[in-house]
């Protein structure tokens, strides 16, 4: 495979000649600007993809500058860009380390981001990775000075992938440049090297990269438009300036506390070495229940018992990483540390309170109240499920009515507390087998497979609409056998099952949580604007629940606010039934 062509670059090692050239630049107002980032870790290595980038050093950057004729590859740009056949190869500027420290680190590309006329539109900044570009432009300029205009190639890889690819935080630009462009990138054998011929090295490979990234930007461009992914993908971009605050802003914890608790769960752990049956508990009982625990404190002590040490900052808060696109419906994941995955108050007693606000603030913790059905009651569509919405009722004790044979307010709550289970559980395909083990595991609840079979039946005799869909999608599954399969969410996003491996489960589940992923991140980009007027901020998402930190002298506004904005983000999505949001002013995380 070919090594792509040496770039026209322009290496700056001297402080007055760097600040010139990127005058020069600037002065010239380019439609589009291609940015890499040299991002080294404490050792001085390069960054692999997808690592942390939190901390990590800026040792150069490359800015790849088109030809004035050049179209913008932006969406606004795509058709322009569409017709550019063979555009004229861009110039790319390199600034070493030293320069770069010595014009004050990556703020000195400030003047790059900006329109220069009032009227202007700025830049589109294109670069490999915004969300971890935006992280370390975060630490050197306000949000206010971060290009407007961006665009990212993992993003787009990642929604023109329709799902195909499940490495989404692991794309070495080397890989797409190989798959996408036909060459490959200067070898880096010798860039970690010092002396010439490791820094000749290291520049040509910066260039060719802020070069190549255009060229994705163009190939990108009009598949999102053909896939209508432009809409979808211009959100995303958008969606990483209120992800990297969050991830900046971070939440309030109680690292004493955190220590008391996991410190009981350890003396706990330890008791049961020595531990005796209860009076009248069989030895087989005993054991089983003591292995049940101990399996349970095992897990907890090995997550979470040093997270106070490991990842609480001198601030007194934990920050985590958000990853908007790690499922294939668009849901967010969270790693280092996983915060999504704090056990409950009845798992863990005690440990979510020990999450809170800054001094002075509460937090307003608001969810979504049973979206999924709600989503699935809009795009099935089912008259009957999106009639109890409307009329305020409980869709749980709808469906325990069918299966008692009682009016809804007759309803005792162990009969509603199985329909919850029938309705969370079969929404997205389940057999009554499987819903067996999922109503035990789940809910406490002991079935047998004639009971199980009754509670399907009647969840599909409920809400008719419902089975209509799941019949709808099982003819896909059967030309699933066959063709490729793609099903969509409200705002486009794709995902494809190749022939031969479509999933009648996930095709029923990535339509209803993706869409009801949309319309959470539409919120987050209004409160992210919003909340800072009465002093707030977004400080954590978890699946459908966000975390606002805000005066406390402003608390009751603050929780309209979320309130408002989390209900007319999604209803402009879901707008067949009501959106009900749930949110409470809080001193702790609950």
């Amino acid at each position: 495979m070919p090594r792509w062509p040496t770039p026209r670059v322009f290496v700056v090692s001297e402080v007055e000649r760097g600040r010139r050239a990127l005058e020069r630049i600037a002065a010239r107002a380019p439609a589009v600007l291609g940015v890499i980032l040299d991002l080294r870790d404490a050792r001085g290595s390069r960054l692999r993809s997808g690592a942390d980038a939190r901390g990590a050093c800026v040792e150069a950057v490359a800015v790849a500058v088109p030809a004035a004729a050049s179209a913008d590859p932006g969406p606004e740009g795509a058709a322009e860009a569409e017709a550019e056949e063979s555009p004229a190869r861009p110039d790319v500027l390199v600034l070493d380390a030293a320069t770069l420290r010595a014009l004050g680190g990556v703020a000195a590309l400030r003047p790059l981001f900006e329109a220069r006329e009032p009227d202007a539109r700025p830049p589109y900044v294109v670069f490999d990775d915004a969300q971890r570009a935006l992280t370390i432009l975060a630490e050197h300029l306000p949000e206010a000075a971060w290009p407007r205009r961006r665009g990212c190639i993992k993003t787009a890889e990642t929604l023109l992938a329709a799902g195909a690819d499940r490495h989404r935080d692991h794309r070495p630009l080397e890989r797409s440049v190989r798959e996408f462009l036909g060459h490959e990138l200067p070898d880096q054998a010798l860039t970690g090297l010092l002396g010439r011929a490791g820094a000749k090295t290291l520049h040509e490979r910066l260039a060719a990269e802020a070069e190549t990234i255009l060229a994705l930007m163009r190939r990108f461009t009009p598949q999102l438009r053909e896939r209508r992914l432009a809409g979808v993908y211009q959100f995303e971009c958008d969606l990483l300036t209120p992800v990297v605050a969050m991830e900046r802003a971070g939440i309030g914890l109680d690292a004493p506390g955190f220590e008391r608790v996991a410190g009981g769960w350890v003396r706990e752990r330890r008791s049961l070495d020595t531990a005796s049956a209860e009076p009248g508990e069989s030895e087989e009982d005993f054991e089983a229940r003591v292995a049940a625990r101990a399996a349970r404190l095992d897990k907890l002590v090995s997550t979470y018992r040093w997270w106070a040490r490991d990842f609480v900052d001198a601030d007194r808060r934990i920050r985590c990483r958000l990853h908007p696109l790690a499922a294939d419906s668009g849901r967010f994941s969270c790693t280092e540390p996983n915060l999504q995955q704090v056990p409950s108050e009845y798992t863990a007693p005690g440990l979510r309170a020990c999450f809170v606000p800054a001094p002075g603030h509460r937090l307003i913790v608001a969810d979504y109240a049973q979206i999924e059905l709600r989503v699935a009651a809009h795009l099935a569509p089912c008259d009957a499920l999106g009639a109890v919405f409307r009329a305020g009722r409980d869709p749980h004790r709808a469906t325990a009515a069918t299966l008692t044979g009682k009016p809804e307010p007759e309803v005792e709550s162990h009969e509603r507390k199985l329909a919850k289970a029938v309705n969370f559980g079969f929404l997205f395909g389940m057999g009554a087998r499987r819903f067996r083990s999922y109503a035990a595991s789940g809910y406490g609840l002991d079935l047998d497979e004639r009971q199980a079979a009754e509670a399907r039946e009647a969840f599909f005799r409920t809400f008719p609409g419902i089975a209509a869909w799941h019949r709808r999608v099982g003819a896909l599954s059967r030309r699933g056998d066959h063709e490729a399969i793609t099903v969509t969410t409200a705002m486009g996003r794709r995902k494809t099952f190749p022939a031969g491996r479509f999933s009648f489960n996930a095709a029923l589940n990535i339509p209803v949580q993706g869409t009801a992923a949309e319309g959470f991140k539409a919120a987050m980009i209004r409160l992210h604007r919003e909340l800072p007027s009465i002093g707030g901020r977004g400080v954590l998402v978890v699946h459908d629940e966000y975390l606002a930190e805000v005066p406390e002298a402003r608390a009751e506004e603050g929780k309209a606010m979320v309130e408002a904005h989390m209900i007319a983000a999604m209803g402009e999505l879901v707008h067949t039934v009501p959106i009900v949001v749930e949110a409470e002013i809080a001193a702790h995380w609950s």
